[in-house]
């Protein structure tokens, strides 16, 4: 994905402190960053053959008592993006650091409403990008009342910071490569295996309530063909939805048997309308294809809420259009939100939304196209 096309938007218009929009559902959401260790596997990419080890964020429901903010990007994620603001030949000053997440919470206060099995949903972010670039979406998810953990994907991500100050950065990695998609199927399983095993990755209050026998699997661009491989390697993953992503690998083959959404722009790229309807005949279960009106391909991230978080004026928003979409980033959020959200309940517990039946008075801008 060109993530550094975006870069151009991002320009001088952020202010330290800028808070960026709270999840929209009835709970708070607590974020916990966590470094696994995969120590039963070398990473093909480490130049030291390294055992791999990712970075994950879990976001899960909580009533807050107060409101924290913390920085929306890690500090070296920061630095690349306003090394591409430099590059780019943008004023002296552009950056994108103070834009702040919320991330309030209080366990104490929250230990008595864990008292049941809550979904699961495990997200792959896109090629080259970064889970943090989705935490205003997940983070929304979250607040419905769903357990979120996002994966980043070392060497394919464009930076991820570890606890002990170490980073690792993009090393340029090809989605036509079977190695990249298998590592990513390979780290997804690891994180649904750490969430059986690793009392680190949730707040000790959730310990023994989440539902695990079934997980929900999402993904944006490679992450959906992340997601739709993973399906045909594990079991425990009872549904995929695949946010505009072009899908790859043996999947495309033999197919699925669980239920399987793609969702994306209209103007899908030939890449992604292709794979889409080589599978969909290969969909034996619950499957949909839905558009989402006037998106382009980085809609679905959290880039058009920080873009109207920027304050910009309507022709500046406007100009963005071909990158973004031109829908508020707000409106983008509630809609994901929404259907990322009912897919995962459905998926796990068999539920399901009448949003997953057709179409919506509530969301006229969601088109069924199978």
């Amino acid at each position: 994905m060109a993530w550094s096309i975006i870069i151009l938007f991002f320009a001088a218009l952020s202010q330290a402190g800028t808070h960026l929009p709270g999840p929209s559902g009835p709970c708070r959401v607590q974020a916990t960053h966590t470094k696994l260790l995969d120590s039963s596997r070398i990473d093909p990419f480490s130049p030291a053959r390294a055992n791999r080890a990712i970075m994950v964020t879990s976001y899960v429901p909580v009533n807050c008592g107060h409101t924290k903010f913390d920085s929306y990007l890690t500090p070296h994620t920061e630095a690349v993006t306003d090394r591409l603001f430099r590059s780019y030949g943008m004023p002296s000053g552009t950056t994108i650091k103070g834009f702040q997440i919320e991330s309030g919470f209080d366990p104490l206060a929250n230990a008595s409403s864990v008292d049941k099995k809550y979904p699961v949903v495990i997200f792959s972010p896109g090629l080259t990008g970064s889970r943090l670039y989705y935490s205003l979406i997940l983070e929304s998810v979250a607040s419905t009342g769903v357990v979120v953990v996002a994966v980043d994907h070392p060497y394919d991500a464009s930076s991820v910071d570890f606890p002990d100050a170490s980073v690792i950065y993009s090393a340029n990695l090809s989605s036509a490569d079977p190695l990249t998609l298998n590592t990513r199927v390979e780290d997804v399983i690891f994180t649904l295996d750490q969430l059986h095993e690793n009392p680190q990755l949730v707040p000790s209050q959730f310990t023994g309530t989440l539902e695990l026998d079934k997980v929900a699997i999402v993904g944006h661009s490679f992450g959906g063909a992340t997601a739709a491989a993973a399906m045909l390697n594990e079991a425990r993953f009872a549904g995929g939805l695949n946010l505009d992503g072009a899908l790859w690998g043996p999947v495309l083959e033999r197919g699925l048997d669980r239920p399987f959404i793609n969702f994306g722009q209209v103007n899908l790229p030939q890449e992604g309308n292709d794979s889409w309807q080589k599978i969909w005949p290969r969909l034996r279960g619950f499957r949909r294809q839905i558009q989402l009106a006037d998106s382009v391909h980085l809609t679905f991230t959290d880039f058009p809420l920080i873009r109207d978080a920027a304050g910009w004026p309507v022709k500046a928003k406007q100009a963005t259009s071909g990158l973004l979409g031109s829908l508020s980033g707000l409106r983008v959020r509630a809609i994901l939100t929404e259907y990322i959200a009912v897919s995962a309940r459905y998926f796990i517990t068999g539920e399901k939304s009448r949003l997953l039946d057709g179409p919506s008075d509530l969301y006229p801008e969601v088109k069924y196209v199978a």
